[in-house]
């Protein structure tokens, strides 16, 4: 059984265009994970920060132990 990817043309190169879509596509997908990084995880501990409340899990399990 032949190699398909040995049919690939080594010297052929994208065009500009499509290298700078996918640029910009990583870059989109980059931004997307920032912001729910800075929703679910930042805003909320910069709530509880703020208004000093206190995660009660911790506590719970420190209790216990």
């Amino acid at each position: 059984m032949e190699n398909p990817f040995k049919k690939i043309v080594h010297n052929e190169q994208l065009p500009e265009i499509i290298k700078q879509k996918v640029l910009a596509d990583i870059d989109v997908i980059k931004l997307a994970l920032d912001v729910t990084g800075l929703i679910t995880i930042k805003y909320p501990l910069a709530i509880q920060d703020f208004f000093g409340v206190k995660n009660n899990n911790k506590n719970k399990s420190d209790e216990n132990n």
